[in-house]
């Protein structure tokens, strides 16, 4: 599965912010599990978990 704009969203605000998986996860109310998967394209996010995430990183700017 190729990876999603959300996952690679992700993965750019973890490099720009310097947070680990669990940090974001952990911040975001996802699991870690969940977080490796979006940023590994194993799983498309929902779009409730697009806005949560997109929600979370707008909230970190």
């Amino acid at each position: 599965m190729a990876l999603s704009t959300v996952g690679q969203e992700l993965i750019n605000f973890q490099k720009q912010k310097e947070l680990t998986d669990t940090q974001i996860a952990f911040e975001s109310h996802f699991s870690v599990e969940k977080i490796h998967q979006i940023k590994a394209g194993e799983v498309e996010p929902t779009d409730e978990e697009a806005q949560r995430l997109s929600a979370y990183f707008a909230s970190k700017k």
